[in-house]
């Protein structure tokens, strides 16, 4: 898995340096620049441009032209923060990963009989849940962990040092983003669904005892929930369901699954099923009868 992953960040980031490479023996970034300003202006001319997306575009024509007046080149293609931010994507590797151990870790245990032997051992059988489950978490940490590192290593090797400059609009001034701490935050709110989809796995996987049950499940609603929580919008009652919570990176873009909801009121909601979940698991293990 760790192999699998480090290959998923080298492997396109190659790519991305051949393209910037190419890219940059074709065209200057002053004319790209320009190209991105008439590419907009023919935009607003459209009829069919509501007034969010006019206000949208003449930003962006704004942040271009004041690229072009202070010499302020764009390197959201080809600079360490931009190939970091790109590899924060490959959470969604990490998270399945960690699912897959959630899943196997106890469901392996029945499969293979040697739940047998664990439980015969001096120790109590919420103390070797809780050790399946921290040993879990660990795991899908590392993992987080190497992502941080090789993508840091790889972005340092194929762009440099240099983080770019990434602008934006702000109260009617132009002004630099914070590009370490958008990043930062980034990988924060990633952690909804890495927690929930593995507590989610953990519990399917302990209570069924069947691995690829609890994968195909988590999997099904990591992605899909956005369809289903799409399909049942029309209900109140979707404000409640962990799926349509637990992608915490949409208060990030601001494009909110449900309209009304907060993050408090995401977090609360999330606690509540991690709790659940972590109930049910404790239960059915420690009260299942294991056979001889």
């Amino acid at each position: 898995m760790v192999a699998l992953l480090i290959l998923f960040i080298v492997g396109p980031g190659i790519m991305m340096k051949y393209y910037d490479t190419k890219t940059t023996e074709d065209i200057s970034w002053q004319e790209s620049e320009q190209q991105v300003i008439n590419n907009n202006k023919d935009m607003l001319k459209g009829d069919d441009v509501s007034e969010a997306d006019k206000k949208h575009i003449e930003e962006q024509i704004a942040i271009s032209e004041y690229r072009l007046a202070n010499d302020v080149p764009s390197q959201t293609e080809g600079s360490l923060a931009s190939f970091m931010s790109f590899a924060g994507n490959m959470l969604t590797l990490v998270t399945l990963f960690t699912v897959i151990i959630a899943a196997s870790i106890v469901s392996n245990e029945f499969s293979t009989g040697t739940i047998k032997m664990l439980l015969t051992r001096p120790m109590s059988r919420a103390k070797i849940l809780t050790s399946k489950l921290l040993t879990t978490f660990i795991f899908g940490l590392f993992l987080v962990v190497v992502n941080v590192v090789v993508s840091a290593l790889v972005g340092l090797i194929l762009f440099g040092g240099t983080t770019g400059v990434e602008l934006e609009m702000v109260n009617g001034q132009i002004v630099e983003k914070a590009v370490w701490n958008d990043l930062a935050y980034h990988y924060l709110l990633s952690g909804g669904d890495f927690v929930m989809s593995t507590l989610f796995a953990f519990l399917v996987g302990s209570v069924f005892r069947s691995s690829s049950l609890a994968i195909g499940l988590t999997m099904f609603l990591s992605f899909m929930g956005g369809m289903i929580v799409m399909f049942l919008s029309r209900y109140e009652f979707v404000k409640y369901i962990w799926i349509t919570h637990s992608n915490l990176t949409q208060y990030e873009s601001g494009n909110l699954m449900v309209e009304g909801i907060t993050m408090p009121f995401s977090l609360t909601i999330l606690a509540i099923y991690a709790v659940i979940f972590l109930v049910i698991s404790y239960t059915s293990f420690m009260k299942r009868d294991v056979t001889a």
